[in-house]
């Protein structure tokens, strides 16, 4: 289940309007019980008679109600994920969200850093063992500071793969950054690099070879790769972090991706006729 996290506004786009297909393409419904546990149909893109008002009812128990009821269970997720981006959106804006034109038209991605590049590459690749690992739920890290910031990757519903195995051809060399994050919802991924211990000198040089290293591979920073500089180890900016992470999911959204036409979905499936109402009150006001 999603968090609530203050998005930009074209992230925030994108994320409502991927929900939205999905809703689209899978059955809606609800469970009861009718003499047995009972899956209720309400919505069936491959069966269209089936309605609130005239719904299909199918036994949990039976073959036909297990198959339907993993896909209500993940409908109550989506419809819920989605309810809570809605209801962010209209606290935040006073006009409805846009329509997003997904999936984006393939912009300029030399390195091909999609969702299947994502799927395909393996973690924990790095031959460095740490003296004093942190282990937690997210993984065994070798720093506190990457376990924060893997616990503010899930807080974001961003997936990651922690320290997988990139070469660079042009530079030579074989590194394992930090992070490989999977923006999914726009078919791109970032690496992403937590810079810390700036504050030593050691630990800064490293840095710069890095860096250089993505460079000469010609992996755009704030696209590509995020750097997020941390300037001693006992400081993790946590609200810094977000931000960093954010903007370059944002830079990955051209601005006409979004569509600010009238003829607006997002209100039919808002999670109460009083947020639709609100919405368009608010709409009302601001073109007045």
């Amino acid at each position: 289940m999603m968090k609530k996290i203050e998005l930009p506004m074209k992230v925030h786009a994108v994320k409502l309007e991927y929900r939205r297909q999905l809703l689209e393409r899978i059955p809606h419904g609800y469970f009861c019980i009718r003499r047995k546990p009972t899956v209720v149909i309400t919505f069936d893109p491959e069966n269209p008679k089936f309605t609130s008002y005239r719904p299909r009812y199918l036994f949990v128990h039976t073959e036909s109600g297990k198959k339907y009821s993993e896909l209500i269970h993940k409908y109550k997720e989506i419809k819920a994920e989605y309810d809570l981006l809605l209801k962010s959106w209209n606290e935040t804006y006073c006009f409805a969200p846009p329509r997003v034109k997904l999936p984006l038209k393939k912009a300029y991605n030399p390195h091909k850093m999609d969702n299947e590049y994502f799927n395909k590459q393996k973690d924990y690749q790095g031959k460095y063992v740490a003296d004093n690992p942190t282990i937690s739920d997210d993984g065994v890290f070798k720093s506190k500071n990457e376990l924060i910031a893997a616990d503010a990757l899930n807080e974001m519903d961003i997936p990651f793969k922690y320290e997988t195995k990139l070469y660079i051809d042009e530079a030579k060399e074989t590194i394992n950054p930090d992070y490989l994050l999977d923006f999914y919802e726009i078919d791109r991924c970032s690496y992403l690099e937590v810079l810390g211990m700036n504050d030593k000198f050691s630990y800064a040089a490293s840095t710069t070879v890095k860096i250089s290293s993505y460079s000469k591979g010609k992996y755009r920073p704030g696209r590509d790769v995020i750097y997020v500089h941390l300037y001693d180890k006992y400081n993790f900016d946590k609200a810094y972090f977000i931000r960093m992470v954010w903007a370059a999911y944002d830079c990955l959204i051209p601005d006409d991706a979004l569509d600010w036409g009238d003829d607006n979905m997002h209100l039919k499936l808002s999670s109460s006729d009083e947020s639709c109402g609100n919405t368009t009150l608010r709409n009302k006001k601001a073109s007045a």
